[in-house]
This record gives structure tokens, C-alpha cells and sequence, in this order.
């Protein structure tokens, strides 16, 4: 929603005194339209603001800015106060104006319910409440307002300012990280969404526990000691300073057991000043802050970091009691996802020395880089990545910073199946029946696959679609035959139900290998429509 109307000056007359708030805008200067610009338009001298209905024209280039009143822009009001009369009858950008902002206020009543009301009463609303609509509709993403400047000539960065402050979300605004409490057996229990009174847990940004989320990993000779480790973390609440433990937290796989929290001392703190690193000024950092931590040794990339401090006392405090509300329960952040690798390179060394300096590489670039996928045997060592540029730039690494230069054979592409069509497992129930070790092994399911694919590719059949995981539903009657709550989602029976967590896992590990290629099956819904043993349920769990 275009917010402002771009003013150009025409001739080569230029304006070289101050206008008052109630002077006439030079009769060279024109208002044009975004759709009418053009190379010969002119020179942008300026904006018409369509919210109070003023022109601001910014001073000539060639004055200089030795002075901060040549830096000031002149305003100009184009209404009365309090009507839409224009000053000036005569002044030729006002019905431009006029005509912009009711364009303006038809486009924002689309997508904001307080306008749109006014707009069919054809009443006017105050530039406050249009201020407001346009906030909410930002707010919302239903709109973004267009602004109109020139960096390189400072023009328009007052207006672009001002506009960041009133329609953009201020930090206090966001609703805190989701987070994924973990049980006692360490399990990841799924996250709740907060209402607006609790919105200031852990996480807000006046909250004062402490709670970060390293989203980088590098390593920097000469830096944190050991293998150099860097770790860039993002503060959501509280405070860190420098010498104090942090509580470690990996965010497990769903249905996986996270691995158990690890306890490392900060060693120093600093903060990111274009390409320079520089100690932290106080050796504090609080919420809302971004900075490099050293001296970590088994951060990797999508680790949550809590106070030790506060985890030990709230685990405590815990100890034999219900928790009364007032401690934090161990907690984790999402994490950070990483796309699956879609190409992949056999590396060789020429000695078996390169051959363990090359191991101790990659695993070095596997932890700042989560998407590089190393796999490794007696024989060879597998190489994955997400193209073959991403494959070139760790090889170049490895030669520059590691100056390993290694054998590389054909990339072979990581295919993936999925299904065009609805099938089911032929029959309904499919019978397993096998001995092992003595002991039978006996049941039956009945499963339904179904394409999971994107609505552009729905849609336009693109011979593109973006991949997505395979996801396992439980039916009906499958809940009913393993006592399995109707209400819970897939991912809370995952951690509540073994058995459930060894059907859907077992589905999962299933649709790993296809029937064409056994390339990883993808963009798919598995659903089990109907379980059954002929020692019923008790069969299963012995």
C-alpha cells in the first residue's frame, strides 16, 4: 500500500528559500505517480505524506551538510486543519494528493475492518486512526506499507524512520520463543501456545531468566581456545556475564531421547563490530543482545543455553515437591532446522595421515554447517551437500584452511520417492509373523498413504515441489486397539505411549526406503488406519 506520492522538480530552476508550513509548493515541483515514473521525470526533490496530507521537500544536494539546518526538510501542509480544503486552490499537487489518498484509504479498507467501516459510511477517518489500521494491518502481514526516498541524497529517511517506530512491531510486541519443556526421562514434550496474560515467560524480553539460542558455530584460530570454537547466540531474556556456567540443552529428534545436559563456563564475551571481534563493554549481555561466546567446547549450532545457576536451584527446589510456579522447568528451543542434502561426493585422501586430518576437517565443518552430511567407513568417506556450489566451497575450504587437497569421484544425486495417488496396503490388515530367537513376532496393520504436496504444485503441476517429511497419522481404530487417547496429537503420543512411538517410528524408518529406487520417501502421509495381534494387546507389549 503505497503510504507517500513521490514529488520530482521539473527545469532547471532550483528553490533555494525555506518554505513555512503554510506556503505553496513551487509551481515546478509535480507529484508523480510510482506507476509514471519514468528517466526523464525529474529530480526527486521530496514526498507527499498521505496520512497528514503534507509535502516534505528536502533541501538542494549541492548546499552541503556543514550545517544541520541545511539538513532539515521543509514542511508544507496541503488541507486546513481539520478539513479537507487545500490552502492553495491553486497549488497543482494537492488534487494529486487528494486523489493518492483516497486510493490509499480504499486499499488499507481491504484488509482492515475499522476502515472498511468508515470507507462504506463514507466517512472520514483521523490521521490517527489511519495511523492505527495501517500499524494492525502491518502487524497482522496483511499489508506493507511503500515509502519513497533516496538514501545516497538522505531524502526520505525521516519519514522511513518514523514510519519504523509507528507501524513496525517493537521487541516488547513479540510473543516469546516457543519452547518444548523435557520430562524427567528427558523426552521433549510438545509446546502450548500462551495466552495474552502469561505472554511474560521465560523468553520475553523482560523476563530474568536467562535464556539464548546459539544459531552459529565457527571456529577462529587464536580464539576461545581448543579447536577455536565461536558460538554466536541471540538473547531472548535475561542476562550473562562474563565466567558464569551455562546449562548446555540439545533439542532432541521428536520421539528421540535428548542427550543429557551438559554444564561449560563461558570464557569470554564478545560483540560483533563489522569485522572486528571486541570484548563485551562491562562483560554483560541482556536480552535482545547478539554475541560471540568462547571458550564453549560442545555447543553446536541450535542449542538452547540456560543459567546453570538457575537450572540447579529450580531442579532443587523442585526435588521431592510439585513445582510451586515460581522455578523454570528444563527447557528447550526449537532449534535450527537444516535441509535435507540433495547431492553427494566420495572423498579420498592420498595418506592415511591426510586421511585422519581430513576426518578431523570435516567434522569441524560439520558443526558450524549442519547441512553437510559426512558419512564414514573403513573405505571411504561420503561427502552430502546442497548442490554442487555448496559441495566446491568445502572442498576449497579444506584446501585453504586445512590445505588438504583431496580426491573427489562423481556426485551422485540424493533422489527421493513419493506417491502421485492415494494406495493402501492390499487387503487392509497386512499380517507380520516371524520368529526370532525363539520368540514369535506377530501382528497386523493396515496403512493408507497419501500425497502430501505443495498447493503450487497442485495447482500448476510444476515439475517443481518443494520437499517436505513424511508425516505418520494414527487412526481411529488403531487408538482404540492400543488404548490410545482420541484427543492427543502424534507428537504427544510420541512422548507418552511406547508403543505408539515404536509404530510411528517404525513407519518412519519404513518410508526411508522406497519401492523404486529405495531413495527416502517424501511429501506423503502414512496413516494407520487399523492395528491388530492375535494375542491382543497384551501380545504387543511383551
Amino acid at each position: 500500500i503505497p503510504i507517500q506520492v513521490p514529488l520530482f522538480r521539473g527545469g532547471s530552476q532550483r528553490n533555494t528559500t525555506r518554505l513555512g508550513v503554510n506556503d505553496k509548493v513551487p509551481s515546478n515541483i509535480e507529484a508523480v505517480s510510482p506507476e509514471a515514473l519514468s528517466s526523464s521525470t525529474g529530480e526527486f526533490v521530496g514526498v507527499i505524506d498521505l496520512i497528514h496530507m503534507r509535502a516534505i521537500l528536502w533541501p538542494e544536494s549541492n548546499q552541503g551538510i556543514d550545517n544541520v539546518e541545511n539538513c532539515v526538510p521543509s514542511v508544507v501542509n496541503l488541507l486546513r486543519p481539520g478539513s479537507h480544503e487545500p490552502i492553495h486552490a491553486d497549488c497543482q499537487v494537492t488534487p494529486e494528493a487528494l486523489k493518492a489518498r483516497f486510493e490509499f484509504v480504499e486499499a488499507l479498507a481491504e484488509v482492515d475492518a475499522v476502515t472498511e467501516e468508515y470507507y462504506l459510511n463514507d466517512q472520514e477517518p483521523s490521521n490517527a486512526e489511519l495511523r492505527a489500521a495501517l500499524r494492525r494491518a502491518t502487524l497482522a502481514q496483511k499489508a506493507v506499507p511503500v515509502m519513497a526516498g533516496a538514501a545516497l541524497k538522505g531524502k526520505g529517511l525521516e519519514p522511513l524512520l518514523d514510519s519504523i517506530a509507528d507501524l513496525l512491531p517493537s521487541p516488547l510486541d513479540r510473543v516469546p520463543p516457543a519452547l518444548h519443556s523435557l520430562d524427567g526421562n528427558g523426552q521433549k514434550e510438545a509446546s502450548r501456545t500462551l495466552e495474552k496474560s502469561e505472554r511474560r515467560t521465560l523468553g520475553h524480553p523482560l523476563h530474568p531468566s536467562f535464556l539464548a539460542l546459539a544459531f552459529k558455530v565457527v571456529h577462529m584460530k587464536g580464539r576461545g581456545g581448543g579447536d577455536g570454537r565461536v558460538v554466536f547466540a541471540r538473547v531472548y531474556s535475561g542476562k550473562l556475564q562474563d565466567r558464569e556456567q551455562l546449562t548446555v540443552i540439545t533439542p532432541p529428534a521428536p520421539g528421540e531421547i535428548a542427550e543429557k545436559p551438559r554444564v561449560e563456563r563461558v570464557g569470554g564475551m564478545l560483540e560483533l563490530a563489522g569485522g572486528r571481534f571486541d570484548n563485551v563493554e562491562g562483560g554483560v549481555v541482556k536480552s535482545g543482545d547478539v554475541c560471540a561466546l568462547v571458550g564453549l567446547k560442545t555447543v553446536i549450532t541450535g542449542d538452547t543455553l540456560m543459567l546453570a545457576s538457575e537450572t540447579s536451584a529450580n531442579q532443587k527446589q523442585r526435588k521431592g515437591k510439585s513445582n510451586n510456579g515460581n522455578g523454570q522447568n528444563l527447557v528447550c528451543l526449537a532449534g535450527v532446522a537444516s535441509p535435507k542434502p540433495v547431492i553427494t561426493v566420495r572423498l579420498e585422501a592420498e595418506t592415511s595421515e591426510e586421511q585422519s586430518r581430513l576426518s578431523e576437517a570435516l567434522k569441524l565443518m560439520s558443526i558450524e554447517d549442519p547441512s553437510l552430511l559426512i558419512e564414514e567407513t573403513d573405505s571411504t568417506t561420503l561427502l552430502s551437500g546442497l548442490g554442487e556450489l555448496h559441495i566446491e566451497v568445502t572442498l576449497d575450504r579444506l584446501y585453504r584452511e586445512y590445505g588438504l587437497q583431496v580426491m573427489v569421484g562423481p556426485p551422485s544425486v540424493a533422489y527421493r520417492e513419493t506417491v502421485k495417488s492415494e494406495i493402501e496396503t492390499p487387503g487392509g490388515l497386512v499380517n507380520y509373523d516371524r520368529t526370532i530367537g525363539g520368540t514369535r513376532l506377530q501382528a497386523a496393520v493396515h496403512l493408507v498413504m497419501r500425497p502430501n504436496h505443495s498447493a503450487d504444485y497442485c495447482e500448476t503441476n510444476n515439475a517443481c515441489m518443494l520437499l517436505n517429511a513424511p508425516v505418520v497419522t494414527v487412526g481411529p481404530k488403531a487408538r482404540e486397539f492400543l488404548g490410545l487417547n482420541q484427543e492427543l496429537s502424534e507428537d504427544e503420543l510420541l512422548v507418552k505411549s511406547n508403543l505408539a512411538r515404536a509404530l510411528i517410528q517404525g513407519c518412519l524408518g519404513a518410508l526411508k526406503r522406497g519401492a523404486l529406487k529405495s531413495a527416502e520417501m517424501t511429501n506423503l502421509i502414512c496413516h494407520i488406519e487399523d492395528v491388530d495381534a492375535e494375542g491382543g494387546l497384551a501380545a504387543l507389549k511383551a
